[in-house]
């Protein structure tokens, strides 16, 4: 059995946290996910749709297991869709409950991190501009709302760093398992800490029982991986090659584009608070000749980002990846932890400085926190659009329940998965980012519906919007042949080669 002393090591009063117990807020976290699922729209996005399907391909006895057609590979979410395929309908509903619980359990550690990092009071004001700051990163509040992996991948981050600090090294380490089977950038960060635990982490992790735990989780990874695009696809480096294929839209220079995105992900004051954070506590600690834990954990945090962009940077200009925004969420994450904790040490040394005036206590607090709303309100005028965005993503959300759910009542109008797929040659598409939903819908693989109509079969063609995407292209020889249904904003239309009406081609 695992000794105690050997699983939690403590840190120093000074960073440890004084914000409740970790499964206090998992439970809080569980029951306002369900709640969110009765209140706002809950609908999954392109991505997690794709992950849906691939989950009920495992156990439905008809279906063959296809990974492919979609977008690129991620473990971890596919691991749950599985499980959640055996509730056959409420299966987009509870992947879309479980990814808000990770994205509340990271607005939790972002709380909790700033609130440990910028003692007394102070904290908590440290902790809520963390959270804010994480909520103006770019497409938060879209990812929360849609199912995607992002929030749980920050979760991940966040709660790794907390359970660090706590010294729950058996947390952390499976907290950065989960990571890496999110995002392939964490790899080397978990084999690193993996192999620590082997050599440095205590009694019981240099024990035999504790390297054959470690060699367990370090190998979750390849097999996840690898292991069931293999199976399903005959391509074990599939997400590398979606990743490969997909267009960055980096522009002529794409250094400078890949950096831009890094600095743009998070709103830039919060950036900047960051950073002068970090270097002023560098740099007290280098005046003392001592560095405190607090300076130490920082200036790691510090370096974290900065390696992490380098890592993103270096597999965009030499490995081919798209080097997209969201690649940078981990280390904005991080970002917006420390930018909390600067502005609200702006707060706690404005409100000492008048105290050590003999000012009153009320009058000490009153002054730093008028310091604090106006550097707040600073950043919330000048990253308008990020709060706008952020304010949009409700919306955005129920324009796809409506146009999603639209398109599932022009399969049943259309007669179904039978009518419209007679045949096993039998084909359909739709509007590019419906692909999925369509799938779903007419419970068939990715690889029996397009988003290009390069064949006769039927093309379910929706309104051109954020939810659903451009219509499919259609092949200039194909010819409407009969219009199949009209639901709505959603017209399903059989089309051939010469207007034949071919058996296959829908009834």
């Amino acid at each position: 059995m695992q000794d105690a002393s050997s699983r939690r090591a403590p840190m120093p009063a000074v960073i440890r946290s004084s914000m409740g117990s970790a499964r206090g807020w998992v439970i809080a976290c569980v029951a306002l996910a369900v709640l969110s699922w009765a209140t706002l729209p809950t609908v999954p996005s392109y991505d997690p749709f794709s992950w849906i399907v691939w989950g009920r391909e495992v156990v439905v006895p008809h279906l063959a297991f296809f990974v492919g057609g979609g977008p690129s590979w991620k473990p971890l979410p596919f691991g749950f869709t599985v499980i959640y395929a055996l509730f056959g309908s409420a299966a987009p509903a509870l992947w879309v409950i479980t990814a808000r619980i990770g994205g509340l359990l990271g607005w939790v550690a972002a709380w909790r991190l700033a609130a440990r990092l910028c003692p007394g009071r102070w904290g908590l004001v440290a902790g809520a501009i963390a959270v804010g700051g994480l909520l103006t990163t770019q497409d938060y509040g879209y990812y929360f709302m849609r199912g995607a992996s992002e929030p749980g991948l920050v979760a991940c981050t966040l709660w790794a760093i907390d359970r660090l600090l706590e010294g729950r090294r058996g947390s952390a380490f499976w907290l950065l398992i989960a990571a890496s089977l999110i995002r392939p950038e964490w790899w080397p960060y978990t084999v690193a800490f993996g192999s620590w635990l082997s050599v440095r982490g205590g009694a019981w992790w240099q024990s035999w029982r504790g390297r054959t735990v470690v060699m367990g989780g370090l190998l979750l990874i390849p097999l996840g991986w690898f292991g069931p695009p293999w199976l399903g696809g005959d391509d074990p480096l599939l997400a590398a090659h979606n990743a490969a294929l997909y267009n960055g839209q980096l522009g002529p220079d794409p250094l400078r584009a890949v950096i831009g995105r890094a600095v743009d992900i998070q709103i830039w004051p919060l950036l900047a608070a960051a950073f002068l954070f970090v270097v002023w506590v560098v740099v007290v600690d280098i005046r003392r000749r001592a560095t405190s834990t607090r300076g130490w954990v920082i200036g790691v945090l510090g370096a974290f980002v900065c390696i992490w962009w380098v890592e993103v940077i270096v597999m965009t200009i030499w490995l081919g990846y798209p080097g997209l925004e969201r690649f940078f969420l981990p280390a904005a994450a991080v970002v917006c932890v420390l930018g909390g904790t600067g502005i609200g040490g702006v707060g706690r040394a404005v409100s000492g400085s008048v105290r050590d005036r003999g000012r009153p206590e009320i009058v000490a607090a009153v002054a730093g926190g008028m310091v604090v709303a106006a550097m707040v309100a600073g950043s919330v005028l000048v990253s308008r659009g990020a709060v706008d965005l952020l304010l949009g993503a409700e919306g955005q959300a129920a324009l796809a329940q409506r146009t999603l759910n639209g398109l599932s009542s022009s399969v049943a109008a259309a007669g179904g998965r039978r009518a419209v797929l007679p045949c096993s040659s039998s084909f359909a598409a739709v509007n590019h980012s419906a692909q999925p939903a369509l799938a779903w819908d007419l419970r068939v693989t990715l690889q029996r519906v397009g988003s290009a109509m390069t064949r006769p079969g039927v093309d379910f063609i929706g309104p051109a919007d954020i939810a659903t995407g451009i219509p499919a292209a259609i092949d200039p020889e194909l010819v409407r042949d009969r219009v199949v249904a009209r639901r709505g904003a959603w017209t399903a239309v059989a089309l051939d080669r010469g207007g034949g009406g071919g058996s296959c081609v829908g009834r």
